[in-house]
């Protein structure tokens, strides 16, 4: 029989049970899946009471998502054509809730359609009238603990394509990721 140990969820704080051969966990209450790096029964106690997922698959906006130690919240995406083209607009916030200053980068996001294809956001200097009214992200910010940065992303995606996922990565080895299905 397997041991079931009680777990905080990573995002919401809400109580889970899983069981300890499990990689992978759900909450019931934020709808966030995720899969951890090695089975519970494998980690230390202190690891299961900060767990710090491989990868978190979120499918809603609005909540505030701890990947590595990289504080992220999706505010907004909306999928748009914009003339002849076709793209995602993201608004995202990162906040630092470390003691030391955190560097953040534009390509930390990436998008990838159901063909396999990956795509970077585009900076607002290449594409201005994509940007009008919105406030880019930036290439690389650095923050300082306690400093949060707001703005947005777009990515321009082929007149097909169709979207799979929005995905943030974050940390050193091993890196984890954030899945927003789209």
């Amino acid at each position: 029989m397997a041991n079931l140990f009680s777990l905080q969820c990573p995002t919401c704080g809400a109580s889970l049970q899983a069981d300890g051969s499990s990689k992978q966990i759900a909450c019931e209450h934020c709808g966030n899946q995720y899969l951890l790096d090695k089975e519970l029964e494998q980690m230390n106690d202190e690891q299961r009471e900060n767990l710090s997922p491989a990868v978190t698959y979120a499918n809603k906006p609005g909540q505030w998502i701890k990947v590595a130690d990289v504080d992220v919240l999706l505010h907004s995406f909306s999928e748009e054509t914009v003339g002849k083209e076709h793209v995602l607009f993201a608004e995202v916030e990162y906040l630092n809730k470390t003691s030391d200053p955190l560097n953040y980068r534009h390509d930390q996001w990436i998008v990838f359609d159901k063909a396999g294809y990956t795509y970077e956001a585009t900076m607002d200097y290449l594409h201005p009238k994509l940007y009008k009214g919105k406030i880019y992200i930036g290439r690389t910010r650095m923050l300082n603990p306690g400093m949060r940065l707001r703005g947005w992303l777009v990515f321009i995606l082929p007149p097909e394509g169709k979207i799979e996922c929005l995905q943030f990565s974050a940390g050193s080895q091993p890196i984890k990721t954030l899945e927003f299905r789209i």
